[in-house]
């Protein structure tokens, strides 16, 4: 209806500035004009009914013959209308620009040009354009909004002021309030904002437009007493008003009454017309919080499991995941990971989630799994190579693990664990010289990582180059003196040679007392003892290592060395055969078994 006013308003104007002219004229001339004038008026008839029905390039046409016949700023006024309608901004600009011309003081000429300079991000004209409406027309409100938006951007300060003019001549509008307040809570002034809507609402104390930006401008300046108080006075009226509630239970977070939070939160979740992300927006706020206090643990579960019911979204999951991990419950935290992560293919962080958890929990397999899958969607993301290079390891592909690896070295390479990790499945490779490269460049990047000093010690020992070894196990204890893989796998070194047997066994008896299950460090001092003679303890203590270990060949092995030593023919030759039973490639067993034939 409004368009139809306009057009035939503009009609009216069309007819009436034609029988004017015509007046004016003279005999001949005048009849002239006066018939170019009623073809003009027909055609713009026509344009005008062709608007109507929303043909607007066939009202085009009909504008254009009546411009041809009698040029007016109407004319070119509704055919600046119709071409940016149809999204053809330079001939809407031209006829604005025209319309203009021939009627300067026309408010809402200079607006269309105005609007057609801001669609076409010409920011300064559109501006100049709007000032220039204001001057005619002090209440054309709109030009007013779309000046004020113009100067958001880079002058805050005038936009302020335009819209504060306009709330003093409208009254406080709301669109113009929102503005104020985010115009002043962008330089920091949101005291002026609650000042001035506090005066608003003692003129219109029931506008729950301005009640609710009050309550948001008291939860910015984390006055929360007063958004409570006020929220509930709206709430005695609006009781299901989901953003009052919302408001609420923001208040009561931010004072940590995290409980009386989720009773409001509950109320949301329950609602149908509250948006689901809005919904795992809350939920995750209290996942964040329960990071931080575990009694908020119960609370954050609730509201996923409640939000769950509506739909299964990865976000949930992954919410769900987090808090269960807090509860230790990593089994089940891990089917909510592996949820998230298929249920969001393209989320390279779920994946990189799922697989330290499933490494961690030691389920190398699935680990594997799933971190072959993620390499297919994401094949440079260094977390995914890592964990599928070191669960590979964990599982004895030492191929498959050193190709994972190089490739977690080349996409970062300073990173400690990669170059680590790469460099002893090097060593297990036999390729000693390259592992001590990636050892070495860890090792600079932090010299008192006893893991890597440690590995090189090991590599070093199995070169035959103790010196080395030797100086990298001592720097190593001189770290910490109480790494218990350090001292056993000195202890062997030094067993092995028969060298510094009373340091060794000093450092053997330490590692078997920290951890006196372990089967390594068990057969350790057992051989510590064969070594120092004590073949009675060395017994004891290898029979004790093969009881917490009886698949291991080389405790047979070492058994049988023991009973060797004391003639003990027929011991010996039954546990090397078993240790052969065991590993039929273990070195120099059937050497000894024939000399005990020979024997």
């Amino acid at each position: 209806m409004k368009n139809t006013i306009f057009i035939f308003s503009i009609l009216l104007l069309f007819v009436i500035g034609c029988s004017a002219t015509a007046v004016k004229e003279d005999s001949g001339v005048s009849n002239n004009n006066s018939k170019n004038e009623k073809l003009a008026q027909d055609y713009f008839i026509k344009g005008a009914l062709l608007d109507l029905k929303g043909e607007y390039p066939a009202a085009i046409l009909e504008y254009q013959e009546a411009l041809k016949l009698d040029e007016q700023a109407g004319i070119h006024h509704v055919l600046s209308k119709d071409y940016l309608i149809i999204q053809k901004l330079s001939p809407a600009l031209e006829h604005s620009r025209a319309a203009v011309r021939l009627s300067p003081n026309d408010a809402e000429y200079n607006f269309l040009l105005g609007s057609i300079y801001k669609i076409a991000q010409r920011p300064d004209s559109a501006a100049m354009a709007f000032e220039k409406v204001i001057k005619i027309d002090t209440l054309f409100y709109q030009a007013y909004y779309h000046l004020a938006q113009l100067n958001e951007a880079q002058r805050p300060l005038k936009a302020l002021e335009i819209y504060n003019r306009l709330i003093e001549l409208r009254g406080p509008e709301w669109n113009a309030l929102v503005k104020v307040g985010e115009l002043n809570e962008r330089m920091g002034n949101v005291e002026n904002t609650i000042s001035t809507v506090e005066e608003l609402l003692k003129l219109n104390p029931s506008n729950l437009r301005l009640q609710k930006l009050l309550i948001e401008s008291y939860l910015k300046t984390n006055d929360n007493d007063k958004a409570i108080a006020l929220a509930d006075d709206a709430l005695s009226m609006f009781p299901d008003d989901i953003s009052l509630i919302e408001y609420k239970g923001n208040a009561k977070a931010n004072q940590d009454k995290w409980e009386e939070a989720a009773t409001e939160y509950q109320k949301l979740i329950h609602s149908k017309e509250l948006p689901f992300d809005v919904k795992k927006r809350i939920a995750g706020g209290f996942v964040a919080e329960a990071a931080r206090d575990s009694s908020i643990i119960p609370i954050a579960k609730s509201l996923l499991i409640e939000i769950e019911k509506d739909s299964s979204d990865w976000q949930t999951n992954a919410f769900l995941g987090e808090i269960l991990l807090e509860e230790k419950n990593d089994s089940l935290a891990i089917i909510h990971f592996k949820n998230a992560a298929h249920l969001a293919p393209w989320n390279s962080q779920v994946w990189n989630r799922l697989g330290i958890l499933l490494f961690e929990s030691q389920m190398f397999e699935e680990a594997i799994i799933e971190m072959k899958n993620a390499i297919q969607k994401f094949p440079d993301d260094f977390v995914d190579n890592l964990i599928l290079g070191l669960s590979l390891s964990q599982q004895k592909d030492i191929e498959g693990a050193a190709r994972a690896l190089e490739h977690a070295v080349r996409l970062n390479p300073n990173d400690l664990t990669a170059l680590h990790a790469y460099g002893f499945t090097l060593n297990q490779l036999k390729r000693n010289d390259a592992a001590l490269v990636y050892l070495d460049k860890a090792l600079f990047l932090d010299p008192e990582n006893i893991q890597v000093i440690g590995t090189m010690g090991m590599i070093y020992d199995s070169m035959d180059n103790f010196e080395m070894s030797d100086s990298l196990y001592e720097r190593a204890l001189l770290i910490d003196s109480a790494d218990v893989l350090i001292s056993n796998n000195y202890a062997y070194s030094l067993s092995e040679r028969g060298v510094k047997l009373d340091r060794a066994l000093e450092l053997a008896e330490f590692a078997v007392k920290e951890e006196p299950e372990n089967s390594s460090y068990l057969d350790t001092i057992g051989w510590v003892h064969f070594k120092l003679g004590n073949y009675t303890k060395a017994i004891e203590y290898i029979k004790k290592a093969i009881s917490k270990d009886e698949a291991n060949a080389t405790l047979f092995d070492h058994l049988a060395d023991v009973y060797a030593k004391m003639s003990n023919k027929d011991k010996a030759v039954k546990f090397y055969k078993k240790a052969l039973d065991l590993d039929p490639t273990i070195d120099n067993v059937k050497e000894k078994l024939e000399k005990m034939d020979e024997g």
